[in-house]
């Protein structure tokens, strides 16, 4: 990694952790190359970095400079789709998502904290509470689970952009959008969400991989009418039974 990425990646961090507020002004350049000690070269290239991920704009005039801004996610994956050579839809974001699923949870398996998988039980434990009250609240903390897993991954390249593909089909909160490529059974879905928890928790590679077998057994090809059980895809709850089995 050159030392201009290095430093886009130290600042970015900062941000996105709260250490450098949204909205805070950075300095002019020249003090930002005092304060970390890089040539210009090294701290326009850092710049260029940032501007480019979104994270840091410049304003003109008095009481100018570079801000620090958090980018929203619709911006983020503005930005992602920019540098591809054809456009893309959300149907095709979702289907990416689904593609990374397997990485995430394997990575996120072998670099997982306590503190992680506390965080993890904790979110389901939401799910759990919501799946017989509210489609719309546990709609939303299915999505806090994902991102959550994705944050325990070591490979931030991975991470990122799963968490830009998940944040592109999210729905606003209070919106109910039914989803037409999952099977709507919340028992048999909290079973294969708490399995893949479980084999995160467990450090097991291989149970881990059968848990996202047992999850993406909700999705199938797009149709307007949900899988039947008796159908191609395997049973969600049999799955997950199957995924423990490691």
């Amino acid at each position: 990694m050159s030392r201009a990425a290095a430093l886009a990646d130290q600042i970015e961090s900062a941000i996105v952790a709260g250490e450098i507020a949204s909205g805070t002004r950075l300095g002019t350049k020249d003090e930002l190359r005092r304060r970390y000690d890089v040539a210009y070269g090294t701290l326009n290239e850092a710049l260029r970095i940032l501007q480019q991920r979104g994270y840091v704009m410049s304003r003109t005039g008095p009481g100018g400079g570079l801000f620090a801004t958090i980018p929203t996610s619709s911006e983020r994956l503005g930005l992602l789709l920019s540098v591809l050579p054809e456009p893309g839809t959300l149907a095709d974001c979702a289907e990416a998502r689904h593609a990374l699923e397997s990485a995430v949870a394997v990575d996120a398996t072998r670099s997982r904290s306590r503190a992680d998988v506390s965080d993890l039980r904790r979110i389901l434990k939401r799910m759990e509470s919501a799946a017989a009250a509210d489609d719309s609240e546990y709609l939303h903390e299915n999505w806090r689970l994902h991102r959550r897993i994705a944050e325990s991954c070591s490979n931030r390249v991975l991470a990122n952009l799963y968490i830009i593909l998940l944040d592109a089909n999210e729905p606003g909160p209070g919106m109910r959008v039914p989803d037409r490529r999952r099977v709507t059974n919340a028992t048999e879905n909290l079973i294969a969400h708490r399995e893949l928890i479980d084999a995160i928790a467990s450090g097991s590679v291989e149970r881990a991989r059968r848990a996202v077998e047992a999850h993406e057994a909700f999705f199938a090809p797009v149709t307007d009418t949900p899988i039947p059980r008796n159908g191609r895809a395997a049973s969600p709850n049999r799955a997950a039974r199957n995924a423990r089995r490691s």
